[in-house]
């Protein structure tokens, strides 16, 4: 009898907490493999590796291998080089296949590492399994397209060819993930819901666009399968692959499959994905339908920049500024929360540029989430190309990954990196390093919560643009760097330079907190929230330059204190001479309003409290903030 060769899959990710994501990818790829009968025949699949522990506890579950193949990408690709480089000296016939979105164009690779037998760029699930049968004699490997391999001493890349495929087998429904949720009961496993491939954008930033893929639709099925499958195995969150959900009508019949199946089951509890990049009615439809049920974690409004030179360098297209307007009206009316998302970085971008863009956003209302992240180049992309590069004097600097919240301590040994794009012809590293700060600080005081009142009174009410309000603070706090808030803008400062300077982490640890590496916007935030009666003492001061009516910006800040969140509910009502509840409703609904001068009593919703500070940072801070939700619940009696 045939002696069956044996594959391992390695998709390796870091876990939070207790979570873990299944690993869709090489699922996929070993799904697609099993249902074919000439694979069966040779090959027998091992259980999938997908937990981050140290090389030799990862070699030891490896045994006698013939093929491994490896999902690649930022977070795990020095990972996979290391394993693969041990797996070659012990067992020197094994094949080496790596793909996923860190595979780039080309055999370059193939010639960088020897360990490396055969690279499979572009979608997998085709070409694993035909190279599985080049291996055996079932196939003729020159034949495969979308690969390099080597063949006496050299190395080749076969044609592309286009992706047309899409009914594959489903990894959750062929049983691929059955033995992991046996054998790994202490993990709450992340699942991925899979259900069209293709974007029909071409941003150059993301390795999505340069694939060029038509967008090709899954069964619905297939789709409904998986989602009793979730529910079956009570999968608790639930994270989409599309790149643009809700882009097609079917997207709200999927949307009632998941908000039924959480109604009437109780799962997937919450289902967060990528939605449609010119966002509209469908998606504020689905949108709604997911908050009503509980099950949202957020719905993007994004824009990447609010600059048109830097829109056009990376062939992005935005909504109209007032579409965007209306929609946040429309969102913040039904208390559905929206994060908007840009990118830090893209050429043509300048100080300048993301200052106006981002005051443009606050005034077209978006003051509940705003996350600005830093451009990283990822080597699939467009802009990672070398004439790109030179076309716009792109610069990157590498660095420890920029992963927030994963836990502190890296148990495997094995550093992952990012490469951040730190220097364009628009933007020096000295103008990446301000910019950095008044993004954090914004994030900070106005989404996270600390001053957005405030910023919003002075706007609406003084005419105070919301640049030059948090360009003054920035400057006062770093006249003041003793301050709470000071000393944290000063952390950032330090940070900033050392990335620069001496490639450090972007993201810092802070025990106070829990055992995760933070974002720096979050830090401040949680930082000066940390001695909340002293920084609004502190304030005060920078307040008074605004407001000449001291006892009025006093209690405009005791209101502002008072209804940010914090561990413990130390006084549970207060009253206030004026309105202000009904005055940041009517703001925050799009419309114009006065503020009333009328004596109210603001009567705190204590459910939840107190908290840890470890609790505190993470479900309010983190797990909470694309929902807006660090202020109190509150009745309010006139």
């Amino acid at each position: 009898m045939l002696k069956k060769k044996k594959i391992y899959l390695v998709q390796a990710n870091y876990t939070y907490s207790g979570s873990a994501h299944l690993p869709y990818a090489v699922g996929m790829l070993q799904a697609f493999s099993m249902k074919d009968e000439r694979i069966n025949k040779h090959y027998t699949f091992e259980q999938i590796i997908f937990e981050r522990k140290s090389p030799e506890e990862t070699l030891e579950k490896i045994s006698d291998p013939a093929v491994i193949g490896f999902s690649c990408y930022v977070w795990n690709y020095e990972f996979n080089k290391k394993i693969a480089s041990m797996v070659k000296e012990k067992y020197p016939e094994c094949k080496i296949i790596f793909g996923g979105h860190h595979v780039r164009d080309g055999h370059s690779q193939l010639q960088k590492y020897d360990f490396i037998d055969v690279l499979i760029h572009g979608e997998g699930e085709e070409a694993f399994r035909d190279v599985l049968l080049s291996f055996v004699g079932e196939k003729e490997i020159k034949d495969i397209k979308n690969i390099s391999y080597r063949k006496d001493g050299e190395c080749i890349t076969t044609e592309k060819a286009p992706f047309l495929l899409c009914d594959y087998p489903s990894p959750y429904l062929e049983g691929v993930f059955d033995s992991i949720l046996a054998d790994y009961p202490q993990y709450e496993f992340i699942a991925l819901l899979e259900t069209n491939r293709g974007c029909p954008y071409s941003c150059a930033y993301c390795d999505w666009g340069c694939l060029a893929s038509k967008l090709r639709l899954f069964p619905m099925e297939r789709i409904q399968k998986e989602i009793d499958w979730l529910c079956d195995n009570k999968i608790v969150g639930c994270g989409g692959t599309d790149s643009n959900f809700g882009i097609i009508e079917r997207d709200e019949e999927i949307t009632d499959m998941l908000v039924e199946a959480r109604t009437k089951r109780g799962y997937p509890k919450k289902f967060q994905t990528s939605y449609a990049k010119n966002s509209n009615d469908r998606v504020f439809r689905i949108g709604k339908k997911f908050e009503d049920c509980g099950m949202s974690k957020g719905v993007t409004i994004s824009y990447q920049t609010m600059s048109p030179v830097a829109a056009e360098n990376v062939l992005r297209k935005n909504i109209p500024v007032e579409t965007f307007s209306q929609l946040m009206n429309k969102y913040n009316e039904c208390g559905i929360p929206t994060y908007t998302e840009l990118i830090l970085g893209l050429p043509g971008e300048t100080v300048e540029s993301l200052k106006s863009g981002i005051d443009e956003l606050l005034r077209a209302g978006q003051h509940y989430s705003l996350y600005i992240h830093n451009c990283e180049l990822l080597p699939c992309s467009t802009m990672a190309d070398p004439d790109y590069m030179k076309k716009f004097d792109i610069s990157a600097t590498k660095l420890p990954l920029n992963e927030p919240h994963r836990e502190a301590e890296e148990t495997d040994g094995v550093k992952e990196y990012s490469h951040l794009v730190t220097k364009t012809y628009s933007m020096t590293n000295e103008d990446w390093i301000e910019m950095n700060k008044f993004s954090y600080l914004v994030q900070s005081f106005h989404h996270l919560g600390l001053l957005r009142f405030i910023a919003i009174y002075l706007y609406n009410s003084l005419s105070v643009s919301y640049k030059d309000f948090y360009s003054a603070l920035m400057d006062f706090l770093c006249e003041n760097s003793e301050t709470v808030a000071g000393k944290a803008m000063k952390l950032v400062d330090g940070k900033l330079h050392g990335v620069i300077e001496n490639n450090i982490s972007i993201t810092q640890a802070d025990d106070r907190f829990g055992s995760v590496e933070w974002p720096l916007e979050e830090l401040v935030f949680l930082m000066t929230v940390y001695e909340r009666d002293r920084f609004y003492e502190e304030i005060k001061p920078f307040i008074y330059h605004f407001i000449e009516d001291k006892a009025f910006a006093d209690e405009l800040v005791e209101y502002q204190r008072f209804m940010i969140m914090y561990p413990e509910i130390n006084c549970e009502e207060k009253c206030f001479g004026y309105d202000f509840s009904a005055y940041f409703d009517a703001v925050l609904g799009g419309n114009t309003a006065e503020l009333e001068q009328k004596k109210t009593k603001i009567i705190l919703d204590k459910k939840g409290f107190p908290l840890s500070w470890e609790d505190y940072a993470r479900f309010i801070v983190w797990y909470g903030r694309k929902s807006g939700s660090n202020f109190y619940k509150f009745r309010k009696e006139v």
